[in-house]
């Protein structure tokens, strides 16, 4: 028979909770998790080394080592910095290391950090990057899909990097169409940088196009996730590739969620894509409710990838259609108000954000007084005035506000 002590031990250490870890156990927890290495700064009053160290990290061939950068101490010391010191027992000064995945030194200084100086000691660790470990890996089991995605992961982190520090400061992209009704071109890189920062990418996501992707669709969003894409014309052409691909899937299974976010990414870093066309082209299940479709994370990513890059025509192309059908669906007459505060946050709240951004407020006006006729939901009058506070516009916050309920016909 269990001690009753015993039995009780379990509900008193949920009583307690999760214990907290100190900063030198999750400094231990840290170094387990990056098997291939981390880089150590510690920093005193004589050497504030982080900035040095996190800019070296990002020149080659360190960016392609792609190892995590620890940076502890500061100009008065506390328990982590005399931890560090006394277990290294290195001296008062600023000081840098490479170390294994169990704390172990394999390189180390006391000079300011520079990409020469880590560089150099990372070559004589011998350290092997995850790039080369996971096309080693590729070598031998060519059709390891997995690995495949986790390659491609690995090159777009690298990429985006690479992005960054060739294109230099880059003023933020213009949120508004240009007088000739189109938005301007991000930043391309010039055809040697993009091919030699995206000409592995391209490869690894053309291999995976070409064989059996679908299998392996949950993790290519993860793989894929990388704003500096946009940059690269090789990316754009390889989308206007694949895309297709992916539509082609979305029509035999136009639920699901991976697929979607496939797309979207897609879609954003070939310089953006028309929604309509493709939702056209999709049948959803029957019975779906018409405030159902498309999926509400659809709109809701593409909503707001768009308005990353200042599309707002393409939000506005997308959403219309959306608030017309749903007028005209027969079934609207007999639902209550939460379809209709659905449709509002999914359909009309981005599209009166867009048709205000494009100037044209009178079609916005015109939007919400629809949507007080139509929605059986009271709260449509405060959304809208709330909406149009937030985006400066006092003017129809007042006019908005001050609408009520229409009898739904």
């Amino acid at each position: 028979m269990r001690s009753p002590v015993l039995m009780l031990l379990p509900a008193a250490l949920v009583a307690q909770g999760p214990r907290t870890l100190s900063p030198m156990d999750a400094f231990e927890r840290e170094l387990k998790k990056n098997r291939l290495g981390t880089w150590l700064v510690l920093e005193d009053e004589g050497g504030s080394w982080g900035p040095a160290a996190r800019a070296a990290l990002q020149e080659d061939p360190l960016v392609a080592l792609n190892l995590p950068l620890h940076v502890a101490g500061g100009k008065k010391a506390d328990a982590m910095s005399t931890y560090l010191r006394d277990r290294y027992g290195w001296a008062r000064g600023g000081h840098w290391a490479l170390l294994d995945h169990g704390g172990r030194v394999l390189a180390d200084g006391a000079s300011l950090p520079s990409a020469t100086l880590l560089g150099a000691a990372a070559e004589r660790a011998g350290l092997k990057t995850r790039v080369q470990e996971l096309a080693d890996f590729l070598r031998r089991n060519s059709d390891h899909l997995e690995a495949q995605a986790a390659l491609l992961r690995e090159r777009m982190v690298i990429a985006c990097r690479r992005t960054l520090k060739a294109l230099g400061p880059v003023e933020e992209r213009p949120k508004t169409e240009t007088d000739g009704g189109k938005l301007p071109e991000p930043v391309q890189l010039d055809v040697e940088n993009d091919l030699k920062i995206w000409a592995e990418v391209a490869q690894s996501l053309d291999r995976l196009f070409q064989g059996s992707w679908l299998e392996v669709s949950s993790d290519l969003p993860w793989a894929l996730n990388g704003a500096e894409a946009i940059h690269s014309p090789t990316m754009r052409a390889l989308w206007a590739r694949h895309l297709p691909s992916v539509e082609d899937a979305l029509r035999r299974q136009p639920n699901a969620w991976d697929l979607w976010r496939i797309w979207i990414m897609g879609a954003d870093q070939s310089g953006g894509r028309a929604l309509s066309p493709l939702l056209d082209s999709l049948e959803p299940l029957p019975g779906t409710a018409p405030e159902d479709w498309p999926p509400a994370a659809v709109l809701e990513a593409f909503s707001r990838d768009a308005k990353k890059r200042g599309d707002w025509r393409a939000i506005r192309e997308a959403m219309e259609p959306r608030w017309e059908e749903w007028r005209g669906d027969a079934r609207r007459s007999a639902m209550g108000p939460g379809p209709g505060e659905r449709i509002w946050s999914r359909v009309l709240q981005p599209l009166i954000e867009a048709l205000l951004a494009l100037g044209d407020a009178g079609t916005a006006d015109q939007v919400v007084l629809q949507a007080v006729e139509f929605l059986r939901w009271d709260g449509v009058a405060g959304q809208a005035r709330d909406l149009a506070q937030r985006l400066n516009r006092p003017d129809l916050a007042t006019r908005w506000g001050g609408m009520s309920q229409a009898r739904p016909r």
